[in-house]
């Protein structure tokens, strides 16, 4: 029997199946019951089995890409670009979290600085609003009150009144001004206990064997009294904050105790006996050469005898 001719609904149907779409159903008008067409999902079915049942994503991550990076050409597999990619959004994440709070740090330190600019512009104002009524009180105060009442009560009720305001008006100034003398206190207070934080952090920095409580008290003990032995007193000792300055000073002490072994070991060498040697020898001997070097080590003190000292032991 032969086959109906193909109209342009057919012909789309079975150009659809053939490219591997979705199965489309014809329209019903077209149907017959002797229409030999392909069978195309069969056909489909068919092509899938032979297809692998899953894609091979390892080998499409190793595949190389070039890209250019700083006007040179870079090649690097799309796994590695993918996580270079990644870690690029991290980098980028970390940088704006860093100026954000770079910034969060610059407004919060100009708020601060504006606080104290207004305060002090109020505490001025508040300076110059005492001065006035006290000039104002000072006034008053020369007024004869009694005579006043005698002669005019009105004014004298009035004077009094303004007299009761102003005397309110300055204390209320004066309270004013303790609050704000309070706030800065608190404000300086607050100052100093981060300065002496960080530099107690500087300190143990530069310093590690001094997070040893034990160590640091005796190393700080003597300190104090290596300072007050050179001439500072109690109060300029106990206002030494600065950690550059207990380092040196602490370096000091140390140079100071080497040079007082080292003079010791000196006198202690000058008391040996000295070896006679006979007549005609020509050599000096090693004991007078140290006990020389010795001598003046203990005379000069300085680091070049020291070290004449050691080489002669040596």
């Amino acid at each position: 029997m032969e086959s109906a001719p193909l109209d342009v609904n057919t012909g789309a149907v079975a150009l659809a199946a053939l490219l591997g779409g979705e199965e489309a159903k014809e329209p019903e008008a077209a149907e017959t019951e002797e229409q030999p067409e392909t069978e195309a999902p069969e056909v489909e079915a068919e092509a899938t089995e032979d297809e692998p049942e899953g894609t091979d994503e390892s080998a499409d991550d190793e595949e190389t890409v070039t890209i250019e990076v700083d006007g040179k050409p870079v090649t690097m597999t799309k796994a590695e670009l993918a996580e270079a990619y990644k870690s690029g959004l991290r980098q980028s994440d970390y940088t704006r979290k860093t100026m954000e709070a770079a910034e969060t740090r610059k407004a919060a330190d100009a708020e601060i600085q504006k606080a104290r600019e207004e305060r002090a512009t109020f505490a001025q104002k508040l300076q110059q609003q005492e001065a006035v009524l006290n000039a104002s009180l000072q006034e008053q105060s020369q007024i004869n009150w009694n005579q006043l009442l005698e002669a005019d009560p009105v004014e004298y009720l009035k004077q009094q009144h303004l007299f009761q305001q102003r005397q309110a008006a300055l204390q209320q100034t004066q309270r004013e001004q303790q609050s704000l003398y309070q706030q800065a206190q608190a404000e300086q207070q607050a100052n100093v206990q981060k300065f002496l934080q960080e530099q107690q952090d500087q300190l143990l920095a530069k310093l590690p064997e001094w997070k040893d409580e034990g160590k640091a008290k005796a190393e700080k003990q003597a300190i104090r009294e290596f300072l007050k032995s050179s001439g500072y007193s109690d109060d300029e000792i106990s206002q030494a904050a600065d950690h550059r300055m207990i380092v040196i000073a602490r370096e000091a002490m140390k140079f100071r105790e080497t040079m007082a072994k080292a003079k010791a070991a000196a006198k202690k060498v000058e008391n040996l006996p000295k070896k006679v040697v006979s007549s005609g020898s020509g050599n000096s001997p090693s004991v007078d050469k140290r006990g020389s070097a010795f001598q003046r080590l203990s005379k000069s003190g300085s680091v070049e005898d020291a070290a004449a000292v050691f080489a002669s032991i040596l």
